[in-house]
């Protein structure tokens, strides 16, 4: 055993919502999660800390770690910390708890010394988030995302991908975030029933490449569903944007911009309330840094 590992993974956006027929898919976005995690001898307890929002749970972080060393064959027999920190607005739907899960899970292999299989890391932090009440599905796709960073199709409930989709790298994504936070635990998937449809739509867009396509017509009836505004995606595709849409649960909007679109979406966005993050594409799997 090592006794220390730090790791780093990326954030992501929703193109397809996997709540309402349990398929969805997600695009690496490089903003990041760092985790660093420290392991002594003997039994005790795990404690968890985050630096950069230290008013946030560290119960996932916690989970990720004691199932970690539970599927390593080191349970009840060591303690220590995991201490993150990230530029990942959490509870916004910009996939905080699947970079912050990804990056312990990683963390805390490295610390055991043990060689990392990313689908078993991948399946770890995934059943850590339902287990710490972060996630409703586990959301496979928003993890996978994460962890192997490019965009993704997922069917959520078999953990199984199902298509890993070709985009350009030459765009952006502005994200609108408003200044609150939505708990996924607090959502009642049943509430979806009535956009199953669009979303077997927009599923069939991306998989048929319209990617950006999808990601807006997933968003707005996400939106609908949730009550929230859908002006600012609007007024960003009427600005120019090739898509855009609530990511995940939101609050947070994402816009996917070109060069000729950036200003002028940029412009539209910022006459609505929050902050505006500009990101790129991320294609990076999360690594073990030394």
């Amino acid at each position: 055993m090592k006794g220390t590992g730090q790791a780093l993974s990326h954030g992501a956006i929703s193109i397809l919502n996997a709540f309402p027929t349990g398929k969805g898919g997600a695009l690496g976005v490089d903003l990041w999660t760092r985790a660093k995690v420290n392991l002594q001898e003997g039994p005790g307890q795990i404690s968890g800390f985050i630096s950069s929002d230290p008013e946030e749970s560290n119960k996932l972080a916690v989970t990720v770690v004691q199932k970690t060393m539970k599927h390593y064959g080191y349970e009840r027999k060591l303690q220590g910390e995991v201490i993150t920190s990230s530029n990942i607005p959490a509870a916004v739907g910009l996939k905080s708890s699947s970079a912050a899960a990804n990056a312990v899970v990683l963390a805390t292999a490295s610390a055991l010394g043990e060689e990392p299989d990313d689908d078993t890391l991948v399946g770890i932090g995934v059943e850590a988030s339902i287990e710490s009440g972060v996630s409703l599905t586990g959301a496979y796709d928003d993890s996978y995302a994460s962890y192997h960073g490019g965009a993704v199709l997922t069917d959520n409930d078999r953990r199984k991908v199902e298509k890993i989709l070709e985009v350009p790298k030459s765009f952006k994504i502005l994200i609108l975030v408003p200044p609150r936070k939505i708990r996924t635990g607090q959502l009642d998937r049943t509430r979806f029933a009535p956009i199953r449809r669009i979303s077997e739509l927009s599923y069939n867009e991306a998989t048929n490449g319209h990617i950006w396509d999808a990601l807006t017509l997933s968003g707005l009836a996400v939106s609908s569903v949730l009550g929230e505004d859908p002006r600012p995606a609007l007024s960003a595709i009427e600005a120019g944007a090739l898509g855009a849409g609530l990511s995940g649960k939101g609050p947070a909007v994402a816009a996917i911009v070109d060069e000729k679109s950036s200003k002028a979406v940029r412009h539209a966005l910022e006459k609505f309330e929050g902050r505006l993050i500009e990101a790129n594409p991320n294609f990076s799997k999360a690594l073990i840094e030394t």
